[in-house]
């Protein structure tokens, strides 16, 4: 699986973002590596538009020095989020939603058009 991460660097106080790559074996597995990349004990999802998902730490407002992030969504809201931010893909069949790898175009269309703003840390 394949997800686009977002993250604050404090050595160099600066947002990056990088791809990142792991195999998986079962959704259990799946949620379990997300869980090691996001370094959270749970998952909080937000739908940056109906093909991508944000993935973000379920208790990151309550860790110190997570960096907190306000966004724009495609739909025009604004929302603020604190953590490491991974970005999937939102595959939808008859239940559930599941995750799924983002392609280089999500990538791209990222890039471009993220609106994204470090509004500082959780003290």
């Amino acid at each position: 699986m394949q997800v686009y991460m977002v993250n604050f660097n404090t050595d160099v106080l600066k947002v990056e973002a990088d791809v990142v790559t792991f195999e998986h074996q079962s959704s259990d597995d799946q949620y379990e590596n997300l869980l090691k990349i996001l370094e959270a004990d749970g998952i909080d999802i937000l739908d940056y538009n109906d093909e991508i998902a944000i993935l973000v730490d379920d208790i990151g407002f309550q860790k110190s020095n997570n960096p907190i992030y306000q966004l724009v969504l495609e739909d025009g809201y604004t929302v603020q989020l604190a953590g490491k931010l991974l970005f999937v893909r939102n595959i939808y069949n008859e239940y559930s939603t599941d995750w799924g790898s983002v392609t280089k175009e999500d990538i791209f269309h990222l890039r471009r058009l993220l609106n994204i703003k470090i509004l500082g840390t959780v003290k």
